[in-house]
């Protein structure tokens, strides 16, 4: 049997030393699967542009005050829309599942609120080189299984820059072609989408069918300025109705990768005046941030058995994100809180994709794939993807865990200039004699060069940066006891949270702020305010009785707690810890002791200082700690249990 061709292979096995993306466990040496291409050395993969390195004061300023929300095309349906599609869906729903088109059309019913402060800052994290949004934490991207899932849209099928195949077909393209001159020559003097839906939606016209996927194509597929009808959709939506798959996934995402670059450029230049015009589904970039941040995510709804994914943010209310600079701080942060497969959690009512399995598999390519697995071959690998006049760089290699592979060092990759090539590359079979199918439940990891390059090569790049960022990756994995003055000797006591002395010692020590302060406490400057374990750091001052508890699983499968959200996370998801100095009054009293109303209770602080005139102070309870050591224990408790249980946590 002829060995397969590597250069149509997309996964690429082997044994490597692998650890948690952040670098907080010890190499461990096992087989791994990599999306292909991998690269040979440190120094080949594409580093981000400017994504990673902060952007000017100005430009933030600027960026405060959006673009302009008009330059966004976003369609909001009507109710004689929703009262079309509901009628034609009764006749033809039968072709609208073979051609894969059916819970895109029912996408198109939801009035879907939009956040522009929220795609503002992700436009801001855009690189438009890699087409990934660059965080301080890693590269996360939307890629093909996300217009799957949140679009409704079909990987499989025919190319958008389809034609006519057939007499018959050609009849029925004539005759929406006069429909639309007979529009233009009206008084509406445009082929307007409003009298294209008067003059087809009462019935009675032949070519109905192939009317309402026109307009369905031009009012949420390949949007355009003027909001006319697209004689480009034609031969697309006649392929539909017949039932005859078109790949229109690819297309949709070459659109928003276009955009988000469009947007992107416009950011840096400042052109907060100008009128950008995006027509892409600029809805999937708000779903994939809902999606996978959930703390900016409004309530979802739910759902009712076979609705699509996207039906749980119908009319969902935006929650309260009032400046951008609030969001960019939540993405900065989101490090452990980042959802790296959203669709492999539980969902009442939603089934998952037929590509996501219980316990992994490798799948013998013998008899060939299914086509729910040939849908999954497409999201894996790297292409040049089309719409109908522009074409996109797909690098799903670059996101890896996305899709619960394993990560290595992205290699360059030469794509194909030419639409006809690139279109060949794209809907080849694949080469591997076998497919490996991750358990939606798996954790993935880094190789250790990986993790090392994303720390020196792209962190390295801009210390500002890793500044902010890279202050909670180390937190994360720092000794968990107090940077002392010289002398000073500390234990570790693995019962207290990293950062905190061992109980015992509490208040045995009083700490330079400037100097020899702990990371939680370094973390404050700048923003005077860091979420810390389960209580939440504002102004110096340690909170007890936070009523916010997070934890997450680290990908060595340990439990761990999570820092909360900043202050402008924390009010985007309307939690109750407020933080900042204003209402709450500081004692300024240092370590000591304290009385109280009930009598000469003592009890132990410890204070943290600044220099003199600063009024931060750093204070800590240790009732406080112990009950709040005691809760954190019990909600890991039941964390595990529910885990072990197959339960969505």
């Amino acid at each position: 049997m002829a060995k397969p061709s590597s250069s149509n292979t997309i996964l690429e096995e082997r044994k490597d030393f692998m650890v948690s993306p952040f670098g907080d466990s010890k190499p461990a040496l096992r087989k791994a699967y990599f999306l292909k291409p991998t690269a040979t050395s440190m120094e080949e993969p594409e580093l981000p542009s400017d994504s990673i390195s902060p952007l000017s004061p100005q430009t933030l300023q600027r960026n405060n005050c959006p673009l302009k929300s008009s330059s966004m095309s976003w369609v909001h349906p009507n109710q004689d829309w929703i009262t079309w599609v509901s009628r034609m869906q009764s006749k033809h729903q039968a072709a609208w599942k073979k051609s894969g088109i059916d819970q895109a059309i029912l996408n198109s019913t939801y009035d879907i609120k939009k956040s522009i402060e929220l795609i503002i800052g992700l436009s801001e994290k855009w690189c438009p080189n890699t087409n990934t949004f660059v965080f301080p934490w890693g590269e996360a991207t939307i890629t093909l299984e996300d217009v799957i899932i949140l679009g409704g849209y079909s990987v499989l099928g025919s190319p958008v820059s389809c034609f006519v195949e057939n007499r018959e077909w050609e009849v029925i393209e004539e005759k929406m072609m006069d429909a639309r001159m007979n529009i233009v020559r009206s008084r509406a003097r445009k082929a307007c989408q409003h009298a294209w839906m008067k003059k087809f939606s009462n019935g009675g016209s032949e070519i109905e069918h192939e009317a309402f996927l026109a307009l369905w194509l031009s009012r949420t597929v390949f949007q355009n300025s003027s909001h006319t009808i697209r004689k480009q959709v034609f031969p697309i939506a006649i392929c539909l109705a017949r039932g005859i798959p078109i790949a229109l996934a690819p297309a949709v995402l070459a659109s928003i990768y276009r955009d988000l670059s469009r947007l992107k450029r416009a950011i840096v230049a400042g052109n907060n005046e100008s009128r950008l015009e995006l027509f892409s589904p600029v809805q999937l970039v708000q779903f994939w941030a809902w999606e996978r941040f959930p703390i900016l995510q409004p309530k979802p709804d739910v759902l009712n058995f076979g609705d699509p994914r996207s039906a749980r943010w119908d009319r969902a209310k935006i929650p309260k994100i009032p400046k951008v600079e609030n969001v960019r701080l939540t993405l900065d942060s989101a490090a452990e809180s980042f959802l790296w497969r959203p669709y492999a959690k539980s969902l009442k009512n939603w089934s998952f994709p037929e590509f996501y399995r219980e316990n992994e598999e490798l799948v013998l390519a013998d008899s060939g794939f299914d086509i729910h697995l040939e849908s999954f071959i497409r999201c894996l690998r790297v292409s040049k993807i089309l719409g109908l006049d522009y074409m996109e760089n797909y690098s799903p290699h670059r996101v890896a865990m996305q899709f619960g592979m394993d990560q290595d060092l992205p290699g360059r990759v030469n794509l194909d200039k030419t639409r006809e090539i690139a279109w060949m590359n794209y809907n080849k079979p694949t080469s591997d004699t076998k497919l490996y199918i991750p358990s939606r439940l798996s954790e993935s990891n880094v190789t250790t060069r990986y993790l090392k390059w994303w720390e020196q090569m792209v962190l390295g790049k801009n210390k500002k940066v890793s500044g902010s960022s890279q202050q909670q990756r180390s937190a994360k994995r720092s000794k968990p006891d107090l940077q002392v003055s010289k002398g000073e000797k500390t234990s570790i006591d693995p019962d207290v949270p990293p950062g905190f002395r061992p109980k015992n010692n509490m208040n045995e020590s009083r700490i330079s702020a400037k100097k020899d302060k702990p990371a939680a406490v370094e973390m404050l400057a700048g923003n005077n305010q860091q979420s810390f374990g389960n209580e939440v750091i504002a102004n110096g001052e340690l909170r007890g009785q936070s009523q916010c508890n997070f934890t997450s699983n680290v990908h060595d499968g340990t439990d761990r707690n999570m820092e909360p959200p900043s202050q402008s996370a924390q009010n985007i998801s309307g939690g109750e810890a407020t933080m900042g100095a204003a209402g709450r009054a500081t004692d300024q009293t240092g370590g000591g002791q304290e009385n109280t109303a009930a009598g000469n209770t003592t009890s132990n602080r410890l204070s943290i200082n600044g220099n003199a005139g600063e009024s931060n102070g750093y204070k800590l309870d240790i009732a406080e700690l112990e009950n709040w050591i005691t809760l954190l224990e019990r909600k890991v408790a039941k964390l595990k249990a529910a885990r072990r249980l197959g339960a969505q946590v």
